[in-house]
Parts: structure tokens; C-alpha cells; sequence
């Protein structure tokens, strides 16, 4: 009799993990707030949603008395929301006669779904007597390539691209300051990606119960048969 009590709940325990599999992998680390040394740590990745991040890349360069901005001095903030992505907040600031270049680069994948819109902005910016604030992205697959700026001809803070049915892409954001004959600051750059067909591996509540309840049988089984040959 045990040892057909003990044959029902192994095959309880089993079928549990069985269901738990097929409801799909464990998500892997989650992105969070932190400095982009930490995104450069090789063989690094995360996720946000359905979209894994990875393949970080950083490279500065200042000229004219400028200070190149370090990678630890960069903050990258998760964002989550009808889009998914990164914002990058920095003390980017040049004077006259001055320049200063960052550029930003990963590979973004969707899992079970596909890219369909890219957007790039940026905020706390400001340029005065000639100065002037570029962000540009490039996508190296389609070959594409967004623009936000600010200098004495006009302002856009705000660039996307639509109607893309990519599953991975790889971004490069050039970030240039210009001082010229006077003053650029930039303190906020967003990239951010809307996905469709969403697919979600949540288990099911029927698999959680009986691998649970296998869980559970085993425990009872052991205990009774610890105090027996007690």
C-alpha cells in the first residue's frame, strides 16, 4: 500500500514540473536602475516585458576643455508602460568652443512577439548663442535611423519609426553637444519600443495547484516514513 501511496505522489510531483515546463522558461533578470558600468559587465542581459537587452556598448569623447561623461556617470532608468526601453540620465554640458560625444549601443530582442515602433527622445535640454544639442540612432537591421535636436534653427525633442515587424534589432545612439560660440546641456535621453503579439508564459493556477499538491503528498509520505523507522 505504501508503495502505491508513494507511486501516486511522485507522479503528482512530475506531472507538476511537466505542466511548469511547458508554461515556458523563467524570465531572466529583470533591468532595473543603475549606472551603465553595471549594463557593461560583459556577457550582461535583462529583460523588460517580452524585450531582453544585451551587448552593451559605450564609448566618449571631449574636446575643447570639455569632461567626456564616464560610464558610471551615466544612470539608466527601466521604463515599462504601453512601451518598453531605457532612459539615460547624464550631466552632458559643453561652453564655448567646446564638444563632447557619447554613443550608447545594444541589441534588443522580442520573445514571442516583434518590434513594431522605435522612439527616441530627450529632455533638460537647453543651447544658447549658438549652441547645439544632436541625438541621432541608427538601426543597423533595417538600416534606419532617428534624429532629436535643439540649436539656434529649431527644436525636436521627439523622433520614432513605425511599422516594423522586427524580432531583434541593434541601436546606436550618438549623443553630440556643440558649444560653438556659446552653451548646450543635456540631461535625459529615451529610447523606447512598442511590441506586438505579446506572448505571456505565466504558468497556469492548475499546474501551480498539483505541483503543489505533489509538493506537499512527498513531505507527508517522508515524515510518516521517518517516524516509522523511528
Amino acid at each position: 500500500m505504501r508503495m502505491v501511496r508513494k507511486a501516486s505522489l511522485l507522479a503528482a510531483l512530475v506531472l507538476g514540473l511537466s505542466s511548469l515546463a511547458e508554461a515556458g522558461p523563467v524570465p531572466a533578470v529583470a533591468c532595473s536602475m543603475d549606472t551603465l558600468s553595471t549594463y557593461l559587465t560583459p556577457g550582461f542581459s535583462c529583460t523588460i516585458g517580452t524585450l531582453s537587452f544585451s551587448d552593451f556598448t559605450y564609448s566618449s569623447a571631449a574636446f575643447g576643455g570639455a569632461t567626456a561623461v564616464p560610464a558610471a556617470g551615466i544612470t539608466v532608468t527601466h521604463i515599462t508602460g504601453t512601451e518598453d526601453g531605457f532612459q539615460f540620465e547624464a550631466p552632458w554640458s559643453v561652453s564655448s568652443s567646446q564638444g563632447e560625444d557619447s554613443a550608447i549601443g545594444y541589441t534588443v530582442t522580442a520573445t514571442g512577439s516583434t518590434i513594431s515602433d522605435v522612439v527616441l527622445g530627450m529632455a533638460g535640454f537647453a543651447v544658447a548663442h549658438g549652441g547645439d544639442v544632436a541625438v541621432g540612432e541608427t538601426l543597423e537591421s533595417p538600416p534606419l535611423s532617428l534624429l532629436v535636436f535643439a540649436n539656434q534653427t529649431g527644436t525636436q525633442a521627439s523622433d520614432s519609426i513605425t511599422g516594423l515587424t522586427s524580432t531583434s534589432l541593434t541601436v546606436v545612439k550618438d549623443i553630440a553637444l556643440a558649444g560653438n560660440d556659446g552653451v548646450a546641456t543635456l540631461s535625459i535621453v529615451d529610447n523606447e519600443f512598442s511590441v506586438k503579439g505579446v506572448g505571456r508564459s505565466t504558468p497556469e493556477p492548475s499546474s501551480i495547484l498539483l505541483f503543489g499538491a505533489g509538493l506537499v503528498g512527498l513531505a507527508g509520505y517522508f515524515r510518516r516514513r521517518h517516524g516509522l523507522k523511528s
